[in-house]
């Protein structure tokens, strides 16, 4: 089966008053480009991402905004920062690590809203339930490419219009040699 396997790398997203911190008063998140899931865009504004053993310069924000702000880092980023984001889905920031977001007009200090994403395969509640599943379920999913890998804990998130879409973070895609758009299965 040819489904999509989506990649992302470390990103940041922001709530309003939060732009505001960093781009200045008033300031609007600009598009660059839509991502898979709808209304998802990745921004053109980029931020700093610092702590005191490192800096991760160019992160991107996506957007639109969010009532919350929160990071999702690779889980190299921890040893070039000098911290320990916990591994978690994407929908659950509590017990993160701690960050200084910079941008062109400000910083902030973001407390306990940066994790390193679990992988985890987007669908619609139809789609899981024609691939007997449901939301939060975890699976195993299979790639078929020269070095396929199956990757355990694949967290199943569901919601009415997601686009369907397995999503790993750039070094678990580098590992299993694959590109957006590779083979993958379901393992029971």
């Amino acid at each position: 089966m040819r489904l999509p396997i989506g990649i992302s790398n470390r990103h940041v997203y922001l709530s309003q008053v939060d732009v505001e911190k960093l781009f200045g008063r008033w300031y609007q998140l600009t598009k660059l480009r839509d991502m898979t899931q709808p209304g998802q865009f990745a921004c053109n504004e980029t931020v700093i991402l610092s702590w005191p053993n490192g800096r991760i310069n160019t992160v991107r924000v996506v957007g639109p905004t969010r009532k919350e702000s929160h990071v999702e880092i690779l889980m190299w980023d921890n040893f070039v920062l000098g911290t320990q984001a916990p591994v978690r889905s994407p929908r659950n920031f509590t017990e993160g690590e701690n960050i200084i977001i910079i941008g062109p007009e400000w910083e902030f200090y973001l407390s306990h809203n940066m994790i390193v994403a679990q992988r985890h395969l987007h669908c619609t509640t139809k789609e899981a339930i024609e691939m007997w599943l449901k939301n939060w379920d975890k699976i195993k999913i299979k790639i078929s490419w020269p070095r396929g890998l199956i990757f355990e804990e694949v967290l199943v998130m569901t919601k009415d219009d997601y686009i369907l879409d397995f999503h790993i973070d750039i070094e678990e895609a580098n590992a299993a040699w694959v590109s957006k758009g590779g083979r993958w299965e379901i393992v029971k």
